[in-house]
């Protein structure tokens, strides 16, 4: 296993949606798409580290993975356990941060995910706000690990 290495965005997804699950919660895609995000800044700004093979893209509600938006299973049941998970399970780092992160934010509605997605001196913003901005532009890398430097660690 090489933990440095990016996964697909998609399986990354539905082991947040099965680890969810585990705990008793029920996320919708919004919430999905917000706490993937999380995962991906908290990660990038502690350990340099890209957690996904698909960058987050600035779309009018926020940070959007749009592979993982439309590939991800949010209707089967899946547990941590599924074999497809296997490199996940292994890899510690992931998977400790997405427990704190269902831990610490599930309780958050999809509303206040992506108000908080949408803050004024955020990744988002400072997307949106450059020159020649479109709809589905990558949000640069260097402002989601500064931003996630800044005001979350």
């Amino acid at each position: 296993m090489n933990k440095n290495k990016p996964y697909d965005s998609v399986l990354v997804a539905n082991y947040l949606l099965a680890l969810a699950n585990e705990k008793g919660v029920i996320l919708n895609t919004t919430k999905v798409q917000k706490l993937l995000y999380m995962a991906y800044g908290l990660l990038l700004a502690e350990k340099n580290r890209i957690i996904t093979d698909e960058q987050p893209k600035a779309w009018p509600y926020g940070p959007v993975f749009p592979k993982t938006r439309k590939k991800a299973n949010y209707s089967k049941i899946q547990k941590t356990s599924d074999n497809e998970f296997s490199e996940i399970k292994e890899d510690f780092e992931l998977t400790d941060c997405l427990n704190k992160i269902i831990d610490k934010f599930s309780g958050y509605t999809a509303t206040q995910l992506s108000n908080w997605s949408h803050d004024p001196q955020g990744p988002w913003q400072k997307t949106v706000d450059t020159d020649c901005f479109e709809w589905n532009t990558p949000i640069p890398n260097n402002y989601i690990k500064d931003y996630f430097k800044e005001f979350i660690i």
